[in-house]
């Protein structure tokens, strides 16, 4: 028993996520085998729009239960990959759905042997005494009545430890934050109708926020002789009246 297998439930995300690890390597390496050019981490997607389609950004990522930033890469991937496609909302021409390509839906018919035999194998490897299949559906039960993090925060009021949101703002360096920065514009955008793009290479320079840690907005700036000009500001809607576009726009006047 490793460290990590000492520390019990307190480590229970970092053994999911090696269960994770396992399933996903060996059954990317099936498909790899197969002659298939695909990637488990698609298969929610996929699935999902080979049921119905097409979808909205919004409606795909309610359907696979991902947040709306995973949901946008994963969608960016499979366009890349030409599995699937954006049109026009037939009520809405400023709104854009999603289906799947023609390539998509014969690479979905082509999987679902693979898929079969998925199901075969983890449905042997859960049935037991403790099916992780079934707690995995009661504890996902559980968080939609209450989420981990209501539960905590109110485990800590109950025990006095309560603390107050910390916001923090920074200008984005790093590639993964600016994906996660781009992410937020496009959910923000999607919302209101509308979609445009800032790239860094055109001189564009991205600040975001984080509360607690978690990304909750971010700004879009361009340099206009040496001025800082706005070109967009988007916080998500779990953080608006925190006052995060205020902290946005007092740390691009300070910097």
């Amino acid at each position: 028993m490793n460290i990590i297998e000492k520390a019990g439930i307190l480590a229970i995300g970092t053994r999911l996520l090696r269960v994770h690890d396992l399933l996903r390597i060996d059954a990317n390496t099936f498909y790899k085998a197969q002659g298939f050019d695909f990637e488990t981490k698609w298969f929610s997607v996929m699935y999902v729009l080979s049921v119905q389609s097409p979808l909205s950004v919004t409606e795909i990522s309610a359907e696979i239960g991902l947040s709306h930033p995973t949901t946008i890469t994963l969608l960016k991937e499979l366009e890349n990959k030409k599995f699937i496609e954006s049109i026009k909302d037939e009520k809405d021409e400023r709104k854009r759905n999603i289906q799947l390509t023609p390539t998509g839906s014969d690479l979905v018919k082509s999987l679902k042997p693979i898929w079969k035999m998925i199901i075969n194998v983890l449905t042997k490897l859960t049935s037991n005494q403790n099916n992780l299949f079934e707690a995995i559906n009661e504890v996902e039960d559980r968080l939609r009545e209450s989420s981990f993090l209501q539960r905590m925060e109110a485990l800590a009021t109950d025990q006095g430890q309560v603390k107050s949101d910390l916001i923090t703002i920074k200008k984005i360096e790093v590639q993964e934050e600016l994906a996660i920065a781009q992410a937020i514009l496009q959910q923000v955008q999607l919302q209101k109708g509308e979609l445009n793009e800032y790239d860094p290479i055109d001189g564009y320079i991205f600040y975001m926020a984080f509360v607690n840690g978690l990304p909750a907005g971010t700004a879009v700036i361009s340099l206009i002789d040496h001025n800082a000009n706005l070109d967009e500001l988007a916080v998500l809607d779990n953080y608006k009246s925190m006052g995060i576009e205020e902290a946005l726009l007092e740390a691009i006047k300070t910097s």
